[in-house]
């Protein structure tokens, strides 16, 4: 390296980072105020963690459903072939309407593509979706 050089800072940043110091130079994690969100960027993501959290709520529902499913088709397996299979139409079903919701939310976002909200608009659809497919796998757990 050139002593004369007038800013040492990006050797020295290749220098820790090749060193393992690498963290002395992260930023800290952003946590986005998802009470009352500003920005763009923190509106974005608010909407991804709305829809990760509809998300786990949904797999839950659906994960207990499957059980119950199962149980079902093995207590009516010696009725005949008519009786079973509940199991197995339900999971075609879970992924029939996610590709659905997926080409849906896409296709929405659309609307907005190159836009900064974008991200937003896609991920608040797919938390909408995820939210009213809960309350569906619910009545049929219940």
């Amino acid at each position: 390296m050139n002593c004369t050089t007038k800013s040492a800072a990006p050797y020295l940043a290749l220098l820790f980072a090749c060193s393992g110091h690498a963290a002395a130079f992260a930023q800290p994690s952003f946590a986005p105020n998802c009470a009352d969100p500003f920005t763009q960027s923190e509106i974005n993501m608010c909407a991804r963690a709305e829809h990760e959290a509809a998300d786990k709520a949904m797999t839950s529902i659906y994960d207990q459903l499957i059980g119950q499913l199962r149980e079902q088709d093995r207590s009516y397996a010696d009725l005949g072939p008519d009786y079973v299979g509940a199991e197995v139409l339900m999971e075609a079903s879970q992924q029939t309407w996610s590709t659905s919701r997926s080409d849906f939310c896409s296709a929405t976002g659309l609307t907005n593509y190159g836009g900064s909200m974008r991200p937003a608009v896609v991920a608040t659809c797919f938390a909408m979706l995820a939210r009213s497919r809960t309350e569906e796998l619910r009545w049929l757990l219940e």
